[in-house]
């Protein structure tokens, strides 16, 4: 906590090159809706989603994870656009491991390919293993999704095995490839690097 009362995740930027990141809250709703009603759904599918969102939903959406302690969602916004293109998230925060998921999607496809997502990824690993204090950070990819794969290698993710037949989507099952980077791992390839995490006040 700071001074004022207020709570420091609540009034982080996360800023890059060619993105940056504020945590998605009620004040980004519209935003995020417009984002989301105008992507292309495979995007979303390829985060392992299945619902299919309409207004309501994201109003709902929203309320439930500002009391969710256990993650931090962070929209993305194009630097040259000021528009959101897509959303980083760390879930399944466990304190006691020092561990948790992340997951993001970019919503169109007009905007892969930019830098975007790999940028948007060191930036909340950034946060993670900085401001969590995490040790671990792992992520599940459709194993047909090679371009996600490559970009989490690239950013630093190991692959660790495969779960079997781990995502049912029209009438098949998909495996899923398991990733993860520890603290190490991530220090050593970031510390001292561009990236910047400032809290404004």
């Amino acid at each position: 906590m700071i001074s004022n009362g207020l709570n420091v995740k609540e009034l982080l930027e996360l800023n890059g090159e060619k993105v940056f990141l504020k945590k998605l809250g009620k004040e980004y709703g519209d935003d995020y809706w417009k984002a989301i009603s105008e992507g292309d759904i495979e995007s979303t599918i390829f985060t392992g989603t299945q619902q299919v969102f309409n207004k309501e939903n994201i109003e709902n959406y929203l309320q439930n994870i500002s009391l969710d302690s256990s993650r931090v969602d962070f929209i993305i916004f194009s630097k040259i656009t000021k528009k959101v293109v897509g959303e980083v998230v760390l879930n399944d925060i466990y304190r006691n491991n020092r561990s948790s998921n992340i997951r993001i999607v970019i919503f169109n496809k007009q905007d892969f390919n930019k830098g975007y997502g790999t940028e948007a990824l060191v930036l909340a690993l950034q946060y993670g293993f900085g401001m969590l204090n995490l040790h671990r950070i792992e992520l599940e990819a459709l194993s047909f999704n090679e371009r996600a794969i490559k970009v989490y290698e690239k950013v630093g993710f190991d692959k660790e095995g495969v779960k079997r037949e781990g995502w049912y989507f029209n009438h098949r099952y998909h495996d899923l490839v398991i990733m993860s980077i520890l603290e190490d791992g991530y220090r050593s390839k970031y510390i001292g690097n561009k990236y910047d995490l400032k809290a404004f006040l």
